[in-house]
């Protein structure tokens, strides 16, 4: 059992090659409550992220994760079925949490999933009341993976755990069941062929667009958890600041982006 944050972050090796060809960057999550995809970002980012499917994942270690070839990575654009699940942008971690009796009870601040399966295992909430995880919600008690909340059962604060408990869960691997977009996606009649190719060709770029506008959302108001330096020697981000939107802007701009994402906390 993993959590989002031991995993992101993490260098992507092939083993075929026995290189490094990437980072982990984020998890892209369906609303069954499952990983489908990572994205991550290899040596030619300038070309923007690639996407792995959860079920070519041959090992999430403490180290590193490894996949068979560097040929696993595929581009965000070519792969529609990850372009579908961005554009939903559906996320865990910041989502309210609210019972199925109507109470708001707080919002997830992380979550964990089973390697084998990718399926989430549960969710770590903040009370409306605290700063600080009041502690772990079994993936048993969620009733439902929304855009807007989490649903749970009724009284869940009384089920909360500190640790979740490893099962052998007989559910397939996330990746063989992933949402078919064949028939959703099939442009009307009436359109030319030229302009089918132009929608194609918009969808991932929006997907994208999409993703890095909830990435940048997700980080505001986050501490960062160690100085961030341009390459000049300008200071970018001191220890224990919040970040703006200047922050990100800043940090952009001196190519220190990805620094920043993976040095935060709430």
């Amino acid at each position: 059992m993993k959590s989002s944050r031991q995993i992101l972050g993490l260098p992507v090796m092939s083993i075929e090659e026995g290189l490094q060809i990437g980072e982990a960057n984020h998890l892209v999550l369906n609303q069954r409550g499952a990983v489908d995809f990572l994205l991550i970002k290899d040596r030619m980012w300038y070309l923007g992220l690639k996407t792995v499917p959860f079920n070519t994942v041959q090992g999430f270690g403490e180290n590193a994760l490894t996949v068979a070839a560097s040929s696993t990575l595929i581009p965000v654009q070519d792969n529609s079925q990850a372009v579908e699940l961005l554009e939903k942008g559906f996320h865990l971690n910041g989502l309210k949490v609210i019972s199925n009796k109507g109470k708001i009870l707080g919002a997830i601040s992380e979550y964990y999933f089973d390697e084998t399966t990718g399926n989430i295992t549960g969710c770590q909430i903040i009370p409306n009341d605290s700063e600080s995880p009041a502690g772990i919600i079994p993936r048993k008690y969620i009733l439902s993976f929304g855009l807007d909340y989490l649903v749970v059962e009724d009284g869940v604060e009384s089920k909360l755990v500190s640790e979740l408990e490893v099962t052998v869960e007989a559910a397939p691997p996330a990746g063989y069941k992933r949402v078919e977009t064949e028939d959703t996606t099939e442009a009307p009649k009436t359109k030319s062929a030229s302009a089918d190719k132009q929608d194609d060709d918009k969808q991932p770029v929006k997907a994208l667009k999409h993703f890095e506008d909830q990435q940048r959302q997700y980080l505001l108001g986050k501490k960062v958890t160690m100085r961030i330096l341009a390459d000049d020697g300008d200071i970018i981000a001191e220890e224990g600041q919040s970040i703006t939107v200047e922050m990100i802007e800043k940090a952009l701009a001196a190519n220190k982006y990805v620094q920043l994402t993976l040095n935060v906390r709430e």
